[in-house]
């Protein structure tokens, strides 16, 4: 069993402890008994400091949400053109995912449940991304399909960024910011041309 810590340093363990558990199992994947085991607790000490699974994964999820969301968000600069804030936004959240990969997981893993109450931070992480874009997006383009690209565009980062994990020999994440920015933009300055050329 581990030593008797305070209980704010105990709560601090456990949320450590329960993500890296999560990130690698996924929700269903684990058990109270699973983060009592790895903290070296037993489980009605995990239970003075969270009633059940869901608040423990919930707690966790919200709270990585929230610091994503955030970075990406005071990223973007509005005296800066519209691709360096493309730039901005999708580098801040490269960067958040290479240093945070347990959380990245936490939030966008396979085998993270899909119902309302547990998924909600990966959710509030599109929304809140979705809003940035969209609001870059809305300076040169215009109409409903505003929001539709910028949901597109988080998909594609999010897709982007598993694959980019996985290269041992991965450009930077501003670098890759640039690329994706730059095609991004490329290709909605094309349906820009497109749709005054059809006017």
């Amino acid at each position: 069993m581990s030593t008797r810590l305070p209980a704010a340093e105990r709560r601090e363990q456990l949320l450590d402890v329960a993500m890296t558990a999560f990130a690698a199992n996924g929700y269903h994947g684990t058990s109270m008994n699973d983060v009592a085991k790895a903290a070296g607790i037993t489980k009605p000490v995990l239970y003075q400091h969270f009633a059940s699974k869901r608040d423990l994964y919930v707690e966790l999820v919200d709270d990585v949400a929230d610091r994503l969301a955030n970075e990406v968000v005071s990223a973007v600069d509005p005296a800066d053109t519209h691709f360096q804030r493309t730039v901005g936004a999708l580098s801040a959240y490269f960067s958040f995912v290479e240093k945070n990969q347990r959380e990245f997981q936490l939030l966008f893993g396979r085998s993270t449940p899909r119902d309302e109450e547990t998924a909600n931070g990966g959710r509030m992480v599109e929304t809140r991304m979705s809003a940035t874009i969209a609001e870059i997006l809305r300076q040169w383009l215009h109409g409903d399909e505003v929001e539709l690209y910028a949901r597109a565009i988080v998909t594609m980062s999010e897709g982007v960024c598993r694959h980019w994990l996985t290269q041992p020999d991965r450009p930077s994440a501003d670098a890759l910011a640039e690329q994706l920015a730059a095609l991004i933009l490329t290709g909605l300055q094309g349906l820009v041309e497109t749709a005054t050329n059809n006017q």
